[in-house]
């Protein structure tokens, strides 16, 4: 503590970022065993931040998350201001100040706040965590605010083995482990030697978030120590990253908590026309909806080894686990071949494939193979067709656990084409205004949200809802078709009045772009450094046809055009027609690839810049002389 310069509560701006709220100066942590504390793992953090604008005044505000038998100590922190003869000034916190707070049953946190903070203030803090448990923490090497130096040195003693990986695009500027002999004396046992980890990166930008990202934890620079083996005094080993053999029994033993074996219950508790039915792939369809009506999900992933079907099954509500589970057992109840595959969520981060670490995955859904043909099943939600899995799920490859072939991985896509087609009929009325009917036909996920949406409002709510999303429409009837035929698209008519804000004047301006236009270009950064992911490939579709009075003509309408991303990753093209009382134009709007990289990045820029301003283009008419 006491580190921080005149010069740095002189910076009013980050060279290297002049948007940056605040900068980290310098931060560390140290990680060894402490003799003082029965030779459990001490960290030792330090931070120097400086506030370079209000927006940052959270970072003032310094939670430390603790897990159960984890406690924090030494905690001291300091607000450094210029005085007003140009000096240093600082304000110390005081015990007083720092609070424990119980947040859940495993969850705990130390809080404070730090004083007399301004724009131009240096905060300094550090605290030591004091764990009980096996493992290293990850180091962030990134936050959402640039840095200028971070390093974190990790004493190892040489009984324990890691895995180090390093995550992200950043590369170190400091790599150097080193061993340390007679590094730990420990009463009884003698001395033992150190793997002296030594890491650092300099100059690190802030992380921006952006759309059509997975978690950011698979992208964010950091460090990550999967604990491989402990050698206790006696030289028994014990492994914690083992072969994918051995993680898949782990898998079943610790994750699915021996509930893969329930059949007998479920066969009792299906109903028998169900399990009589002859043909495999109409009774795998039957039991899918028979659980997926049976259930509401509570939510939640995955409860680990509180899995429990047949209560879930009882209570009638379930954790994903717990669904599909009973999915599973109900299945194999009825012979039919069925596997789980264990995955991780869009947004806990892709799971390592160097090596295994079990508790990546925090999800399981259902493969089926009836007549050769492959199906994946998730029974959490009711409006889910056969075979669709939650876009959730979609996060590159997942862990098939076969019982009778090896398990191996495998990639999920989506079984059913997402698009969204609308055809509008609209004529120009006396008033200015726009009247006709809208025809909007969606399929996959498309239709998987708007059936979700229709289902959970009143019919008034859900018109009113649109109303909002388009407001400059009038909806005066609506019907709604196969809302319940899962596998087939689902198709609204709507009825409007289009209020144009135009008077029947010598010319009228009309964007015809009345449905889904872009206005605003998701992608805004000036670099990238993570891929683009929509998780899954999607058609639009807008054919409108608008017809005006006989006393107008035509002066101007949008520019046919075509436009493609490299490597058919996607397509845009206008049509427009002028015929003899109405203009016609076609739309559409394909993005074909689920994943660009990083490289791509700029092409997506420039395609969405292309879109925005196509669809900004106007129909202009005017009085006949």
């Amino acid at each position: 503590m006491g580190q921080t310069t005149l010069d740095e509560l002189k910076m009013t701006v980050y060279d290297k970022d002049s948007t940056a709220a605040a900068v980290v100066l310098y931060e560390h942590a140290n990680v060894y065993l402490d003799p003082e504390f029965d030779y459990k793992t001490r960290t030792d953090y330090y931070y120097r931040i400086k506030i370079l604008d209000k927006a940052a005044f959270d970072f003032a505000d310094v939670e430390i998350h603790l897990y159960k038998e984890k406690k924090a100590i030494d905690v001291k922190a300091i607000t450094y201001n210029l005085s007003e003869n140009g000096g240093l000034s600082k304000n110390t916190i005081n015990k007083d100040q720092i609070f424990k707070v119980k947040d859940s049953e495993n969850w705990s946190s130390t809080k404070f706040t730090m004083p007399n903070l301004k724009e131009g203030s240096v905060i300094e803090y550090s605290y030591s965590v004091i764990s009980p448990y096996l493992g290293i923490d990850d180091w962030y090497f990134q936050s959402s605010i640039p840095k200028i130096k971070s390093e974190i040195d990790a004493a190892v003693l040489g009984n324990y083995k890691y895995n180090v990986r390093l995550v992200g695009f950043l590369q170190l500027d400091k790599d150097d482990p080193s061993i340390k002999k007679k590094c730990l004396y420990i009463d009884g046992i003698g001395e033992g030697a150190c793997v002296i980890y030594s890491y650092g990166i300099n100059n690190i930008p802030a992380f921006k978030e952006e759309d059509y990202m997975l978690s950011k934890k698979n992208y964010i620079s950091r460090l990550s120590f999967d604990l491989k083996t402990y050698t206790s005094t006696r030289g028994v080993v014990e492994e914690y990253t083992t072969t994918w053999k051995q993680a898949d029994k782990q898998l079943k033993d610790i994750f699915l908590n021996n509930q893969t074996s329930k059949k007998s219950f479920f066969r009792k508790n299906i109903p028998e026309n169900i399990l009589n039915t002859e043909d495999q792939l109409t009774k795998a369809k039957d039991i899918y909806s028979f659980i997926k009506n049976h259930f509401t999900w509570n939510q939640k992933f995955w409860n680990s080894a509180d899995e429990k079907i047949k209560k879930a099954f009882d209570k009638k509500s379930g954790s994903a686990g717990e669904i599909n589970l009973s999915l599973y057992n109900s299945l194999k109840a009825a012979d039919i071949d069925a596997n789980l595959v264990i995955l991780s969520t869009r947004d806990n981060g892709i799971p390592t494939k160097l090596f295994p670490v079990i508790f990546d995955f925090n999800y399981v859904i259902v493969q089926v193979v009836i007549n050769g043909t492959e199906y994946f099943l998730d029974a959490t939600n009711k409006y889910l067709p056969f075979g669709q899995i939650p876009s959730r799920c979609i996060n590159g490859q997942a862990r098939l656990i076969n019982s009778k072939k090896e398990n191996n991985w495998i990639t999920l896509k989506p079984k059913i084409e997402t698009s969204k087609k609308m055809n509008a009929i609209f004529s120009l009325n006396d008033e200015g205004n726009f009247e006709g009917s809208l025809l909007i036909r969606r399929q996959g996920y498309e239709a998987l949200n708007q059936r979700e949406k229709i289902n959970t409002l009143t019919e008034n709510a859900y018109l009113e809802s649109f109303e909002t999303d388009y407001s400059d429409a009038e909806v005066d009837d609506y019907k709604v078709k196969k809302l319940n035929q899962l596998e087939q698209p689902i198709e609204e008519v709507f009825d409007l009045k289009i209020i144009s804000g135009n008077d029947l004047s010598n010319k009228i301006r009309i964007n015809p772009f009345f449905f889904d236009r872009i206005k605003e270009n998701p992608f805004k950064l000036k670099e990238r450094n993570y891929p683009v992911d929509f998780a899954y490939a999607r058609s639009n579709s807008f054919n409108l046809s608008l017809s005006f009075p006989e006393n107008y003509k035509v002066v101007q309408i949008p520019e046919s055009k075509a436009f493609a991303l490299p490597e058919n990753g996607g397509v845009f093209t206008i049509k427009s027609i002028i015929k003899e009382k109405s203009v016609v134009i076609y739309l559409r709007f394909n993005i074909k690839k689920e994943i660009f990289n990083p490289y791509d990045y700029e092409y997506l820029k420039i395609f969405f810049d292309k879109v925005i301003k196509s669809e900004s283009s106007d129909i202009v008419l005017e009085l006949k002389s």
